[in-house]
C-alpha cells in the first residue's frame, strides 16, 4: 500500500476515491478523450420581452461577492448555486490590503472583516534550490475563514433583496437581442448572465470548443498538526532540482487548526505527464524533508488536490453578447495564487463598477 493510499484512506469523506476521480478527469484532458463539447448556449433573433432580473449569476461560491455588491447598488440579482452556498473549511490566504475592497463596497463592516480573519502571520519566505532565502512581510499572510465570510456576504445579499437559488444547476441559456433566457429554476429572464462556474464552466468549454489547455498547474496539499512550532510561512520555495520533467514548488501557511502545506508544479497537458496520485505520493515523500519532521508524527486533518488549466488566449473573449465570465471562468487567474478567491477579490471593484456602468 502506498503512502497516499494509507493516509487518504484514514481520512473521512472518501478522499482517495475523490482523488482518483479527479485523476480520471486529468487523464482524459491529457489524452484528449474528454467528453464532447457541451452546447449550453444558443442564440435566437426573437425578442425576449419583459425581464425578471437585471443579473443572473451562475456559481455561488465566488459569485456571491459580486452578487452582493450589485444587489447593494439596486440591481435585481439572482444567484444560482448547484449545491449549498457554504464556505470550505480550508482557509483562503490573501493580503490584508486586498481585503479593504469589502469595506469600500460596503459588503462587510470593520468588525465583520476582523471576524473573518482566522489567522495572521509574518514574515514569509521565498527560496529557490541552492539559493539564499528572502523574507517578505504582509504578502498572503492573512488566512480568511471562508465559512464566516460567505455566510456574512449571503446575509448581506439576501437582506438587500437578492434571490439565492441553492441546489439549482445551470442547464443552458438562450441569447436574445434584448436579454438572456437562463434554463434553470423554471426559466429566468435577465439582461446579463454572469458566469462564475470556474475553470471547467460548460459555457467556457463551449466557447473554447474543447481545446486542450496550453498549461496546467497541479497542486496537492494538506492541513495537518504535529509540525515543529513555526509562525512563519513560505510564499514559494523550491529545494529540489528538476524532477519528472518539472520543478516542484512549495507553499506553507500557519492555520487555525495546524499548518497548511502545498506542493505545486507547472506543466503542459502531454499524455506522459504525471497523475495527481503520483504527485500526492511525491508530496508525502518530500514533506518530512521540507518541514523537518517525520511523516509518522504528522496528524493529517484534510488533504487537498486539484489542477488548474491555463490558455494563451486569456482572458477569454466569448463569441456571444450578454454573458460576462468572471474569476476562473474568464481565465484571469494568477499563476501563483491559482485564481479562485484571491483573483476574485483583486478584480471585485473593477468588475462591480464595470457591470454597474
Amino acid at each position: 500500500m502506498s503512502k497516499t493510499e494509507q493516509i487518504l484512506s484514514e481520512l473521512p469523506g472518501d478522499v482517495l476515491k475523490r482523488l482518483r476521480s479527479a485523476d480520471k478527469f486529468w487523464q482524459a484532458l491529457r489524452q484528449d478523450t474528454a467528453a464532447t463539447v457541451p452546447l449550453v448556449i444558443q442564440e435566437s433573433s426573437e425578442s425576449l420581452g419583459s425581464l425578471d432580473w437585471d443579473v443572473v449569476i451562475c456559481g455561488g461560491t465566488l459569485g456571491i461577492m459580486i452578487g452582493a455588491a450589485l444587489q447593494q447598488q439596486g440591481w435585481r440579482v439572482a444567484l444560482l448555486e448547484r449545491g449549498i452556498l457554504r464556505g470550505r473549511e480550508q482557509e483562503w490566504n490573501i493580503s490584508r490590503k486586498e481585503l479593504e475592497v469589502f469595506l469600500e463596497l460596503e459588503l462587510l463592516s470593520e468588525e465583520q472583516l476582523e471576524q473573518a480573519i482566522a489567522t495572521e502571520y509574518n514574515p514569509a519566505r521565498i527560496s529557490f534550490y541552492q539559493g539564499q532565502d528572502f523574507w517578505v512581510r504582509d504578502v498572503l499572510n492573512i488566512g480568511v475563514d471562508p465559512v464566516f465570510l460567505l455566510d456574512a456576504l449571503k446575509a448581506k445579499f439576501l437582506a438587500a433583496g437578492g434571490k439565492l437559488l441553492e441546489k439549482t444547476a445551470f442547464e443552458g441559456a438562450v441569447i436574445h437581442p434584448d436579454g438572456v433566457f437562463v434554463k434553470a429554476a423554471g426559466g429566468l429572464k435577465t439582461k446579463l448572465l454572469i458566469d462564475g462556474m470556474g475553470h471547467f464552466s460548460p459555457i467556457v468549454k463551449q466557447a473554447r470548443q474543447g481545446s486542450k489547455p496550453d498549461g496546467v498547474c497541479l497542486v496537492v496539499g494538506s492541513c495537518a498538526q504535529g509540525y515543529p512550532e513555526n509562525e512563519t510561512g513560505d510564499l514559494i520555495v523550491s529545494f529540489t532540482p528538476i524532477l519528472n520533467q518539472c520543478q516542484y514548488f512549495w507553499e506553507a501557511f500557519p492555520a487555525r487548526d495546524g499548518r497548511t502545506t502545498y506542493l505545486f508544479t507547472y506543466l503542459d497537458a502531454h499524455p506522459e505527464r504525471p497523475s495527481l496520485e503520483f504527485f500526492c505520493e511525491e508530496y508525502l515523500r518530500l514533506l518530512p524533508e521540507y518541514q523537518n519532521v517525520e511523516l509518522s508524527q504528522i496528524d493529517f486533518k484534510r488533504v487537498l488536490f486539484g489542477f488548474f488549466p491555463s490558455y494563451r488566449q486569456s482572458p477569454i473573449r466569448l463569441p456571444w453578447n450578454r454573458i460576462l465570465p468572471i474569476g476562473d471562468s474568464s481565465g484571469g487567474q494568477s499563476p501563483v495564487s491559482f485564481g479562485g478567491f484571491g483573483s476574485m477579490v483583486r478584480h471585485l471593484k473593477r468588475l462591480t463598477e464595470g457591470t454597474n456602468e
